[in-house]
């Protein structure tokens, strides 16, 4: 199950979902187009949408937020190597935030991206 947690719409019932086993993601539709002029392809900013529209408030609520635009994306697409763990992708994003939830909050925008263990952006610089 996918939601983009928008702004006017129902969203899929996320815990319950969760709970039955089922797997859930967030993603972005739309960058900016003719239904949205919010999308800019920033999955931390939709984290902090999804829990806007959820009305998720405590650290542990926002974590669901953050599982789905991390790992719960990678199990709805099937990704086996996926993770913080020897033998992943090695595709990671550095920032500068205490917890999880600071970082939905209050997205840092200076971070550092690796794709496939190579640095493609630092401090917000891309690289290539």
């Amino acid at each position: 199950m996918a939601t983009t947690a928008p702004a006017n719409r129902a969203v899929p019932p996320y815990e319950k979902l969760r709970a039955a086993g089922i797997r859930v993601t967030a993603g972005n539709d739309g960058i900016r187009d003719t239904w949205s002029p919010y999308g800019n392809a920033d999955m931390l900013q939709r984290a902090m949408l999804m829990g806007l529209k959820y009305r998720w408030r405590q650290d542990r609520e926002l974590d669901q937020a953050l599982h789905a635009i991390t790992r719960g994306g990678a199990e709805v697409m099937g990704l086996a190597d996926y993770g913080l763990a020897e033998g992943c992708q090695a595709d990671l994003v550095l920032l500068d935030a205490r917890v999880p939830a600071e970082a939905i909050v209050e997205p840092p925008r200076d971070r550092t991206v690796f794709k496939a263990g190579i640095l493609v952006a630092d401090r917000g610089e891309c690289l290539f």
